[in-house]
């Protein structure tokens, strides 16, 4: 995939937004053309040589059709049993599922969580601060990624991943 600036991507780990501009840069002597990216949940810009995109798993959004198919997916099946029950183990799933350029990851990740959160609940437990960071995370991806491939803002996009989902969220640029 050729990007240019102005082009609307997906960048694991980071979320959605747009390639802003193509720069240069020189390190130990080398010059490097990178792309600086502006990123809808993501107060931070982020620069990245333009050789090495590919490999970092960054895509075009997804259309906008696709996108609430997904998340329509977590209002008939909101939580799902990761089948993982050491701790670590779970967060390296869910880290390995963050930086997977897969549309379907950021749902997995919050149906995993939800399973989780439910069951700890259930036990009496302490939900893990970890737990809400990566469920925060896949919410904010799926959100970002939704208003950037729909033109709208975060808070819009926000009232439609919760109409569409049933699970209330309010996604803001910090």
């Amino acid at each position: 995939m050729k990007f240019k600036v102005g082009s609307k991507v997906f960048y694991p780990s980071h979320g959605a937004g747009y390639i802003k501009k193509k720069k240069e840069i020189e390190f130990d002597g080398v010059k490097k053309e990178y792309f600086e990216f502006e990123l809808a949940t993501n107060p931070l810009s982020i620069s990245t040589p333009i050789d090495n995109v590919e490999n970092l798993g960054i895509r075009e959004v997804m259309p906008v059709e696709q996108i609430k198919n997904f998340i329509k997916i977590l209002k008939k099946s909101p939580s799902i049993d990761p089948k993982v029950r050491d701790f670590n183990m779970m967060i390296k799933l869910f880290k390995d599922l963050e930086e997977s350029s897969d549309l379907e990851a950021p749902v997995q990740i919050i149906q995993y969580c939800n399973y989780v959160k439910e069951k700890r609940k259930k036990e009496g437990r302490l939900i893990p601060i970890t737990l809400e960071k990566q469920l925060e995370g896949a919410i904010a991806n799926l959100v970002g990624e939704l208003a950037v491939s729909s033109d709208i803002s975060l808070e819009q996009a926000s009232k439609m991943f919760t109409k569409l989902s049933g699970i209330k969220v309010d996604v803001l640029k910090e």
